[in-house]
């Protein structure tokens, strides 16, 4: 008798707890404070230990609270409670993607789409995780499974997070379609004009790059990328002096050191070595651990026959990157150049061959660097080093 009555009150206090359970998840769900909605939570899954519910809702709350390990944590159980709803994968998949891993949420989105692989979704948040892994061909065909093929139903908005990963894809025909597609939504931002221009200058057709970043300057004439395509399009041309313009209000706008650096080579194009060291130096004022802004410079000194001060610029080159061969070979030349030195000569480009330089030919025209080697790159022990 007595253990029937147990057994009774057992089954009358069940749909009591299960009352609490549902009016808990209902005040959490209502909740606004995070944090008390996750003490909630937590008071759901201590009664209820396989409320998948519960342990989604907290996750939320937790990835809202910038506590991504945590949300995690709770979206594996929920996965382990409901292995085959998909759902529950793009949930940890985003999570995953927040927290900065994208190769999880690859996995993560790539399951949820074999469970289910009529969501768009989706592929939407595949093809972002693969663009933050810069694996663009991959991004693009997930874009494309989103759209449905049709570049035509993306958002102006959409087209413009697609077009950028079309053109490092170097997909240039979907990169055109996307760009039309714009168009006909009357898109007629710079950034449209810069993408177009990106697009014509991959064609080798620079006249008209040039004229699509021009209309991108017109339409945003205070933006420093605009100008910065333009100049690199008009150097490409041979236009110099038209490019050191674009590099100066590129420099104008927001001084920075690779386009000092930019500035400065063009400079050595028109033979103008003492502009090109003054940009050098600003770019190294600004990264002093900069390597190829030190090599450079060291090549600007050799022209003016600063050769102590090339010597000096090279060698620290080669100690912020040991790895590079150029700044040896320049070495090479400045012993030569300098004081006829042939020993230390060849052992510097032995050390640039040991970093894999293979670019034999500039070391014989003198329109590059073979007037740093004169009187000796004829000689077939200079060649016989290079070519054995």
């Amino acid at each position: 008798m007595r253990s029937f009555l147990i057994l009774w009150l057992a089954v009358l206090a069940l749909p009591v707890c299960g009352q609490d359970v549902a009016r808990l998840l209902e005040r959490a769900q209502k909740e606004t404070d995070l944090k008390t909605q996750v003490e909630l939570l937590s008071q759901v899954i201590e009664k209820s230990p396989q409320h998948v519910g519960a342990y989604h809702y907290r996750a939320d709350a937790y990835q809202a609270l910038g506590q991504p390990h945590k949300a995690i944590l709770d979206y594996n159980r929920v996965i382990a409670l409901r292995p085959k709803d998909p759902f529950r994968y793009y949930a940890r998949g985003l999570a995953y993607q927040k927290m900065g891993e994208p190769s999880l949420a690859v996995a993560d989105f790539s399951k949820a789409i074999t469970l289910k692989p009529s969501h768009e979704n989706f592929y939407l948040a595949r093809a972002r995780a693969y663009r933050s892994m810069s694996k663009y061909s991959q991004a693009l065909a997930d874009y494309k499974k989103y759209v449905g093929g049709d570049w035509n139903s993306a958002s102006v908005k959409l087209l413009h997070e697609i077009i950028p990963v079309s053109l490092e894809a170097y997909r240039y025909e979907d990169a055109q379609a996307q760009l039309d597609a714009l168009e006909q939504k009357e898109d007629d931002s710079a950034q449209r004009q810069m993408w177009q221009g990106r697009l014509y200058q991959s064609e080798n057709k620079l006249d008209e790059a040039i004229s699509a970043y021009s209309k991108a300057v017109n339409r945003s004439p205070k933006q420093a990328g605009p100008y910065q395509l333009r100049g690199n399009a008009f150097k490409e041309l041979g236009d110099y002096a038209a490019a050191l313009e674009d590099y100066s209000r590129v420099l104008a706008l927001a001084p920075d050191a690779y386009w000092f650096n930019r500035r400065g080579l063009t400079y050595e194009e028109l033979k103008d070595f003492e502009h090109a060291k003054a940009d050098y130096s600003r770019a190294i004022e600004l990264d002093p651990k900069w390597a190829v802004a030190y090599n450079n410079r060291g090549f600007a000194k050799l022209n003016l026959k600063d050769f102590a001060g090339a010597k000096q610029d090279f060698q620290t080159a080669i100690k912020l990157d040991p790895s590079a061969p150029t700044p040896y070979v320049n070495l090479a030349g400045t012993y030569w150049t300098w004081k006829k030195d042939r020993k230390e000569m060849y052992k510097n480009l032995e050390k640039a061959l040991a970093r894999n330089f293979k670019n034999f030919e500039t070391l014989f025209n003198d329109d590059q660097k073979g007037w740093l080697f004169k009187g000796v790159n004829q000689t077939a022990e200079f060649r016989s080093m290079l070519y054995k």
